[in-house]
């Protein structure tokens, strides 16, 4: 018995640690590169795979395939975009086939696995950006945060939790009989 539970306690632990991107994915990336190296150069880190993530604001469609415009966020363990990385900025994500704007709409979240193709430079509000370049290995659209609609958002979560329709006392007596129980009634 003990063993069925250590077991299943090692189970529940280690399924935490999965990561969003496949084996075979994490397996091209290149761990002694990090993106700042690729921002500053992109040229001399041509042909390096990291891994990325962030959240899109752009999704352009050509004959040749998307480009996603992505701003970029500090990745977990797990993959999962966590922050905004603020000296990080933005770059572009290309992969050879249509991806639908509608599914892959701004303000998405994504991990991927891109290889440095280079860079591009674009204009941002009247100032020239440089772009580090992707070419997407593997591309993983993360899921909308849950969203609730019957309560705002700050109903939810330790120690936050207060739900203003509970009723601990609601099978024994309810409002008509019982009126000093309900909030504001005298």
């Amino acid at each position: 018995m003990k063993t069925a539970i250590f077991f299943t306690g090692m189970l529940f632990l280690l399924s935490g640690c999965v990561h969003v991107l496949s084996d075979e994915a994490l397996h091209a990336v290149d761990p002694t590169v990090e993106y700042e190296q690729v921002k500053a150069d992109p040229e001399a880190w041509r042909g390096s795979t990291l891994v990325l993530g962030g959240r899109i604001i752009e999704v352009t469609n050509e004959r040749a395939g998307t480009t996603l415009e992505i701003l970029r966020y500090n990745l977990d363990r797990s993959g999962y975009p966590t922050s905004v990385d603020e000296a990080g900025g933005r770059f572009m994500a290309r992969i050879g086939h249509f991806l639908d704007p509608e599914v892959y709409e701004a303000g998405r979240m994504v991990t991927l696995t891109g290889m440095v193709e280079g860079s591009e430079t674009r204009p941002i509000g009247g100032v020239d950006y440089v772009y580090p370049v992707f070419r997407v290995g593997e591309l993983r659209l993360l899921r909308e945060p849950y969203r609730s609609y019957y309560y705002p958002p700050y109903y939810y979560g330790y120690p936050y939790y207060w739900d203003p329709f509970y009723d601990p006392w609601y099978p024994w007596y309810r409002y008509p009989y019982w009126p000093h129980r309900h909030y504001g009634l005298p």
